[in-house]
């Protein structure tokens, strides 16, 4: 009769000898049933589980013809009758992060996407790109709708949002909810400053040549600084800042992690852009721009 330990030692072989079973049966199962090694094509039992995101996001059980924007790469497997299945995007034997199909890296959240779906049929148009092209300026006339609005209605906060969804900056937030009293006692007298009333006052659609021998002004509208304050829109008159030098982008982010950390703002949700932007109503060296509204000891 064995003794009480060889029955302990025998137990403890037996259950991991069970739980080794359990772990190869469950990942066989799992093979078999749409889990971790699933090579079928049926969405059914993905389907169970998963009721929301991707059959929300994008369909399946659809056939998809090749067009110019669309093309399914040859070794993303569709069911016997050409229709998307969850395992055209998802191969349940990789390793990826969600079992991304991928014939390259993805770096970026779209780059899954286009390796179906062309981007250049998905790009946003760009209106300023497209008024300062070499197309006729009757065709170019037709972005100035893009910003405007019909019949130039639009509000001037709500036309740059519209495209600008994540373009946060130092400086930004203090200036858009500016009071409108301080402002226009800050800038009394300043030649460079122009207050309107309406987008309608910028007279859109004018001529080209009109366009061309504007200066660009910092534009109030109704006391109220706006993103077009400090951004010209139009490439034709707008003033290019360049890529920022090392040791100013180094200021920059100081007073960006200074004012965030005030705000109690995660820092990793903001990115500093030193590259330079191309639209702006004033030459940015120097401060410029901003000595426009600012004296330079109220700067320092």
């Amino acid at each position: 009769m064995p003794y009480k330990g060889e029955l302990d030692k025998m137990r403890k072989g037996l259950i991991g000898i069970a739980i080794v079973g359990l772990i190869f049966s469950g990942n066989a199962l799992a093979a078999e049933c749409g889990g971790k090694g699933y090579t079928g094509s049926d969405s059914k039992f993905c389907l169970k589980c998963h009721t929301t995101g991707c059959p929300v996001l994008h369909p399946v059980d659809v056939k998809i013809r090749d067009t110019d924007c669309i093309r399914v790469p040859n070794n993303f497997p569709r069911t016997w009758d050409g229709k998307l299945t969850c395992t055209t995007c998802h191969d349940m034997t990789s390793s990826n992060k969600d079992f991304l199909r991928a014939n390259r890296p993805i770096k970026h959240r779209y780059d899954f996407c286009f390796q179906c779906h062309n981007p250049e049929c998905y790009r946003k148009f760009n209106p300023h790109k497209t008024i300062a092209s070499k197309l006729p300026w009757k065709e170019k006339k037709e972005a100035c709708i893009y910003c405007h609005g019909f019949g130039a209605k639009l509000e001037a906060y709500k036309a740059c949002v519209g495209c600008h969804t994540e373009t946060p900056h130092v400086g930004a937030p203090e200036h858009l909810r500016a009071k409108p009293e301080k402002v226009l006692k800050l800038v009394k007298g300043k030649a460079d400053v122009v207050e309107i009333s309406s987008i309608r006052e910028l007279k859109p659609k004018l001529d080209e040549k009109v366009l061309k021998s504007r200066k660009p002004k910092l534009i109030l509208v109704n006391g109220h600084i706006e993103c077009i304050t400090c951004h010209n829109p139009h490439p034709q008159i707008a003033i290019p800042a360049p890529p920022e030098d090392r040791e100013w982008a180094k200021v920059e982010k100081a007073d960006l992690d200074y004012k965030l950390k005030k705000l109690k703002l995660d820092l990793n949700r903001f990115e500093l852009n030193t590259k330079g932007v191309k639209l702006m109503s004033k030459d940015l060296k120097g401060g410029k721009l901003c000595q426009v509204c600012h004296s330079i000891n109220s700067l320092k």
